[in-house]
């Protein structure tokens, strides 16, 4: 399912916020949130993901059930995202992934954000082969799809435009976040409750 909105609208936020949440509730528990930003700064219309992983790493820092992955300083790209995938597998038992990516389409769809369910395949409009990554994942349209001039076109896309959609993507992530973190927190309690409760009753047999 795919739910779009764009980046200017005044609603974007608050609905495509609530379709996350609405994803995540119809999944099994989950442990934390995971959030990885995927891109470069190698061409200006690939820092999407990057500068999104960047905003959500200064409003979140070091909060605890929510991982972040990707920003200007410590990219997330083609060469190590397969490294990435290996060590989400190994270090999140259960994560909630949230991959965001910049992409390119149809001139009309510039400037859309789309929320898409299920993995993410990075690279697509390139036709790189990486790995999937996500349970669900945030795309930004940030310029027209040409087969031939993809590289020019992602070189030439305005910073200045993909810095205001990270920022609509970021406060989308961030407002999901702030209903979503509860949960987990609640879930990791229930959990230490009852591992708790095991380790005693096991005492006891």
């Amino acid at each position: 399912m795919v739910t779009n909105s764009h980046y200017l609208e005044k609603r974007t936020t608050a609905y495509l916020s609530k379709a996350l949440l609405r994803h995540f509730l119809k999944g099994p528990e989950y442990d934390e949130l995971v959030v990885v930003g995927i891109g470069t700064c190698r061409y200006s219309g690939d820092t999407l993901g990057p500068l999104v992983g960047s905003r959500l790493e200064k409003r979140f820092g070091s909060t605890p059930g929510i991982a972040i992955y990707g920003t200007l300083e410590k990219p997330v790209h083609s060469l190590n995202l397969a490294k990435l995938v290996s060590r989400i597998n190994k270090e999140h038992k259960r994560p909630y992934i949230i991959a965001v990516d910049s992409c390119l389409g149809r001139y009309y769809k510039v400037g859309t954000i789309q929320l898409v369910e299920g993995a993410l395949q990075p690279g697509a409009s390139l036709d790189k082969q990486l790995p999937e990554i996500g349970n669900i994942h945030l795309k930004g349209i940030v310029n027209n799809f040409d087969p031939d001039l993809n590289h020019k076109v992602l070189e030439h896309t305005s910073l200045t435009f993909v810095a205001d959609m990270a920022v609509t993507i970021a406060d989308v992530i961030s407002k999901s976040a702030e209903q979503l973190l509860p949960r987990i927190a609640a879930q990791a309690g229930r959990q230490a409750a009852d591992a708790k409760a095991n380790n005693r009753l096991s005492s006891w047999m």
